[in-house]
């Protein structure tokens, strides 16, 4: 194994609140005895294929420009592209107009190191571990096989373990095939200098039964046991020097369908909607998007509202893009979230409930927008990189994880918009510098009795959201 060599696990959809020593006994004892980043946020959408991108390239959508989980792309203007699929990913990649930032496969490469992805995940999810794979020659293997896997690995795998289980909620028969497809084969044939193991639950299950069903909280612990597989072979001498272990976002009770997803006057233009939502309109012009923004805002299922004008300063009513860090050219003209109950300080897994637009039962987990329960994640790292029993509470989030990997491995990190989080990794502040500066500002926005609030950390000059909420005219669920 080289120099910082990482195994980093995720729990998909799995909120900080939720990794207790009672359902979750070797992950809460790994962040408590690790380095513990416990305000560690997600990105905005909070949504996978998002998320999973922004911890790829180490940085936000503004400039990765994978926006959304669903959005109208430039390549396919008349209906969604939807990153779940892997044909639609495909399509954009060979047009080169998938990503535009460098992958951390990309980065492996160029380095002469080697990474490796094992997933439980989505199609599209595990696609984007590692974009550019198979192109790279480095391997891959899904429950979904070829051509999201590596082909003859596939072949291998399943001769050695038999059939791939059916999906299930909760996915634990899949969980345990693909740990044993990390450590059975993986590990002894590639030997990986980063490698990505990704379960798909708890959030498979928590979005058919909700947060804090029975049925989630054996999901929980069917995860938290193949972990505590890994956590053995490790300590036992084997695989990487370092483990990182981290959920890509958390997640509310859908607690209110929409009716009809058909919510959005066909003059504005093109719209898609889930938890997040993106108007794309056939004027984008200023005082076209302020008349949309004002029809919004008066909406009993609206939540936060974005929209920047041409200057790149907020439309009136709205939030700028550049708030939440979603500036890119493929993104929407105007963007909101579904109404939730959220609030600044608090935040409670039976509590935290949203308007929905479908996809789920009612009461069923649901993320992609800005309640604290979805941003809030699991982050936190063991290894001789990084300090012991070391609770930061420096705020961080998704994109700072790969800038921080690299670091442990002494690999450059330009072209990352992330920041190392060198405050958690053991040396001396002589080799990694001060810890850096924190400031705490809220952002709020009212119009027509529509008040809007955004909280951000400020860290080092760069912003992370730390959550957002809606008061005032027509707050749902208060």
């Amino acid at each position: 194994m080289t120099q910082g060599s990482t195994l980093l696990v995720v729990f998909d959809g799995l909120r900080r609140d939720r990794a207790t020593p009672d359902i979750m006994p070797n992950l809460a004892r790994f962040m408590e005895e690790g380095a513990n980043f416990i305000n560690s946020r997600s990105i905005f959408p909070s949504e996978t294929r998002v998320a999973v991108t922004s911890v790829m390239t180490g940085c936000p959508p503004a400039d990765h420009g994978l926006v959304a989980n669903q959005f109208y792309h430039p390549l396919q203007p008349e209906a969604p592209f939807k990153t779940a699929e892997w044909e639609q990913l495909e399509m954009a990649a060979n047009a080169g107009q998938l990503l535009d930032c460098k992958t951390m496969g990309q980065r492996m490469a160029e380095n002469g190191r080697t990474m490796a992805v094992v997933s439980t995940g989505s199609k599209g999810a595990s696609r984007m571990m590692n974009s550019s794979a198979h192109a790279l020659n480095q391997p891959v293997f899904t429950v979904h096989g070829p051509p999201v896997s590596t082909e003859d690995l596939h072949e291998v795998i399943t001769a050695g373990q038999g059939d791939i289980p059916a999906a299930g909620a909760p996915n634990s028969a899949r969980v345990a095939y693909a740990t044993d497809a990390l450590l059975d084969f993986i590990y002894p044939k590639f030997s990986p200098d980063m490698c990505v193991f990704w379960m798909s639950d708890p959030d498979i299950t928590s979005h058919q039964f909700g947060v804090t069903s029975p049925e989630t909280v054996v999901a929980q612990k069917t995860c938290d046991e193949n972990f505590g597989r890994i956590l053995a072979w490790w300590r036992d001498g084997n695989g990487p020097e370092n483990i990182v272990v981290m959920s890509d976002h958390g997640q509310i009770t859908g607690a209110c369908q929409l009716e009809t997803v058909d919510i959005i006057p066909a003059h504005f233009g093109k719209a898609s909607i889930g938890a997040f939502s993106g108007i794309y309109m056939d004027d984008p012009s200023d005082g076209r998007k302020a008349e949309v923004v004002d029809w919004l805002v008066e909406q009993d299922f609206c939540g936060l509202v974005f929209a920047s004008a041409g200057d790149g300063t907020a439309i009136k009513g709205a939030f700028p893009w550049t708030a939440v860090r979603n500036n890119h050219a493929r993104g929407a003209d105007v963007g909101f979230t579904l109404r939730s109950t959220n609030s600044s300080e608090t935040h409670d897994p039976k509590a935290d409930e949203c308007i929905f637009a479908g996809g789920i039962p009612v009461g069923g987990g649901m993320h992609g927008g800005l309640n604290k329960g979805e941003l809030s994640t699991v982050l936190a790292a063991q290894g001789p990189a990084y300090r012991t029993q070391f609770p930061s509470d420096t705020p961080c989030w998704l994109p700072d994880i790969v800038p921080t990997i690299l670091t442990t491995m002494d690999l450059p990190v330009d072209g990352t918009s992330g920041r190392p989080m060198v405050e958690a990794l053991a040396g001396d502040d002589q080799k990694f510098g001060q810890a850096p500066s924190v400031e705490t500002r809220l952002l709020s926005v009212t119009h027509k009795e529509h008040e809007q609030f955004l909280r951000q950390w400020v860290v080092n000059g760069k912003t992370i959201v730390d959550c957002g909420w809606t008061s005032g005219r027509g707050a749902w669920g208060q």
